[in-house]
């Protein structure tokens, strides 16, 4: 018994210690000095594509630079945190750190990346929207409900991909698992 026990607990042992390793990593970089200048260009991307799709929406908006504002007052700036950064990399580190063969790794990755970006895409509308429509809730909508979405959406998304991994790919009775 004591034998399963410690074949399970070091994969799980392994995950945490990497996971908490690079989610360290990450923060330590996850600064306006550091990462705010390189990803100034996904702020502008993301700006663009915004706008786009407000458009689409039959929204007016005007984008300045990565700030975009409607014709009735509001606006907002996207900066590097509002760009769905953070969720895609919480979501990579977890998915690398996951005992899992690299084919099902680069599978969640392909899939769950753009997943994360399309929500981090509605999330930017709807607080556009709020801002027009509702500008006394925006701070609330903007700081609880979507942070929590977005945590929420990016571990369901790899608890999700975890699972199909786990069922899918589980190793045969008695045979070494696919990680090893």
């Amino acid at each position: 018994m004591s034998r399963v026990l410690s074949s399970r607990s070091r994969p799980n042992t392994r995950f945490i210690a990497v996971v908490a390793t690079l989610a360290c990593a990450f923060a330590l970089a996850f600064r306006d000095d550091l990462l705010g200048r390189l990803l100034g260009p996904l702020e502008l991307v993301t700006a663009q594509t915004t706008v786009a799709l407000l458009h689409f929406m039959s929204i007016e908006a005007v984008r300045m630079a990565s700030q975009i504002h409607h014709p009735g007052g509001f606006a907002y700036e996207i900066y590097y945190r509002c760009t769905g950064v953070l969720p895609i990399a919480i979501f990579t580190i977890c998915i690398l750190a996951y005992p899992a063969a690299w084919r099902h790794k680069g599978i969640g990755l392909i899939v769950g990346i753009p997943l994360l970006l399309a929500l981090n895409l509605v999330r930017l509308i709807h607080l556009f929207y709020v801002g027009i429509h509702a500008p006394a809730a925006f701070d609330i909508v903007h700081g609880v409900l979507w942070e929590g979405m977005i945590i929420l959406a990016t571990l369901g998304l790899w608890w999700g991909w975890s699972r199909w991994v786990s069922r899918a790919f589980s190793p045969a009775p008695g045979a070494d698992p696919p990680w090893h």
